[in-house]
């Protein structure tokens, strides 16, 4: 191969990496950067009415460690699951440096303010119940760090809507 072919194709292929690179791609995780926050809520309001429930939005993003481990925990956890499935529709609202729902979190009252990952219950009617960090939900043992399902689980039957 010639130089000027070979360093043509090592540029092209640096180009190329970059490109790559500079793509962004939707994370491993439950918080979606291309939804918009904003339809989602709306749509979880609306099958919330039609069932009887409330909406539980979870601020937070893939990025975040917590918010993916509280993910995991509620998906792990067959009373968490249980209580969710029964009395929430369930928003997973991404806020990232791809994409803030910056209208979402207007509605909200800007729950990131909160930290990651906030809690938003909102009526089917999209009036917000109550908004809650989720710092109050870890455990107290630093040994073993991530969210106390029982603590979880109490403010979650608060909020369910049966009392």
């Amino acid at each position: 191969m010639k130089p000027s072919i070979a360093i043509a194709v090592l540029f092209a292929l640096g180009i190329g990496g970059i490109a790559i690179a500079d793509t962004p791609t939707k994370a491993v995780g439950p918080y979606d950067p291309s939804l918009d926050g904003w339809k989602q809520v709306q749509g979880a309001a609306q099958k919330a009415g039609t069932d009887g429930k409330r909406v539980l939005v979870i601020v937070g993003g893939n990025w975040c460690k917590w918010c993916r481990a509280l993910d995991s925990l509620m998906v792990a956890n067959a009373e968490l699951k249980g209580e969710i499935a029964a009395h929430f529709e369930l928003v997973h609202l991404n806020w990232s440096k791809e994409n803030r729902n910056a209208e979402a979190m207007a509605h909200l009252g800007d729950p990131e303010a909160l930290g990651f990952p906030s809690f938003v219950v909102l009526s089917p009617k999209l009036k917000i119940l109550h908004t809650q960090d989720s710092g109050s939900f870890e455990n107290p043992d630093r040994n073993t760090p991530g969210h106390d399902p029982a603590k979880l689980l109490a403010f979650l039957r608060q909020w369910d809507g049966t009392k």
